[in-house]
């Protein structure tokens, strides 16, 4: 590696002071498919963090049916209605991170609480099954349900079911955009307002770090989520685009799209060019990238600069629809 390159290759300096301890916990590479020591390092880290609901969002649990007749959790968080205020509003539905095989709505929701205070947009956020107990399309399913079922309680929760929109980081996000595939392909109506990928999960054949080691998220990481996800697919020629919405090819139909991502995450090549098919095909696009941060750098660094400028434009795509 060249000076030059290495000077490209490293972290912003606020970002890296700031989350220097979080970043050394998080370095250590484990065995590929190792589901068990993963899901143990995403627990520890979410215990880490320890946040709390902003004051004024409360959260309500509720359960969605799924066709199999399983009922998924799913996490409302919403402010108190302003002087009794009963107003349709918009709303997000949710997908968490942790690479298809970990973490929870629960784990999530403290940390997504932050965009409904910003905001005052409610947020229900789906504890969908995990892989590989789940694998696809389990997962993608039960993310559907809950769609469907928010639409169809608008009136229950004053939502404007024309202004629903769908989010979600790392592998949620990667599920998020499936799902926009899916309710295209099932003709929803309402359609899906907007699709807000925050440095998803898209691209199941990737197998090289660009980082030199700093993304956090490693080449082994992505590949354990995306075997135990698709199971005997993965590898294949076989992988449908409702699994891995990198493989979709045509885009022209599906919702306007905010999607952002870390220089410094191995993800950030496919949502460049995920970001790349909706320019070309003339869909409403919104796409930011972050110099000097990885995979999740928001959660490792809070109070950053760069996450506040992400944060920011995060909430003004909330508030946009």
């Amino acid at each position: 590696m060249t000076q030059r390159e290495s000077r490209r290759l490293a972290y912003d300096p606020e970002f890296a002071r700031l989350a220097n301890d979080q970043l050394q916990q998080q370095r250590a590479v484990l065995p590929v498919h190792d589901i068990t020591g993963r899901r143990a390092r995403m627990a520890s880290f979410v215990a880490g963090m320890k946040p709390t609901l902003p004051v004024g969002v409360h959260q309500t649990i509720l359960h969605v049916e799924t066709a199999d007749g399983t009922k998924v959790p799913v996490y409302h968080l919403y402010m108190s209605p302003s002087n009794g205020t009963t107003t349709p509003t918009a709303a997000v539905l949710h997908l968490h991170g942790g690479g298809y095989i970990g973490v929870s709505a629960e784990d999530s929701a403290p940390s997504i609480a932050a965009y409904v205070a910003a905001s005052s947009v409610p947020i229900f956020s789906v504890d969908y099954r995990l892989a590989p107990e789940h694998p696809f399309s389990v997962p993608l399913e039960d993310s559907w349900s809950a769609l469907t079922w928010l639409q169809a309680n608008a009136d229950r929760f004053s939502i404007d079911p024309e202004r629903v929109m769908i989010m979600g980081e790392s592998a949620g996000g990667g599920l998020a955009a499936a799902l926009a595939i899916l309710a295209r392909d099932r003709a929803l109506s309402p359609p899906i307002a907007k699709q807000m990928l925050i440095y998803p999960m898209l691209d199941d054949t990737l197998k090289h770090d660009h980082t030199n080691g700093l993304a956090i998220f490693s080449v082994e990481d992505v590949i354990t989520g995306w075997a135990a996800y698709l199971g005997p697919q993965y590898g294949t020629n076989d992988v449908s685009e409702l699994a891995a919405a990198s493989r979709v090819k045509d885009v022209s139909e599906l919702p306007p799209l905010y999607i952002d991502c870390g220089h410094l995450d191995l993800f950030i090549h496919q949502a460049h060019a995920y970001a790349g098919k909706f320019l070309q095909a003339g869909v409403p696009l919104e796409y930011h990238v972050y110099t000097g941060v990885p995979h999740s750098f928001h959660r490792f660094a809070p109070d950053a600069s760069v996450t506040k400028r992400a944060f920011a434009n995060r909430v003004a795509a909330m508030l946009s629809v």
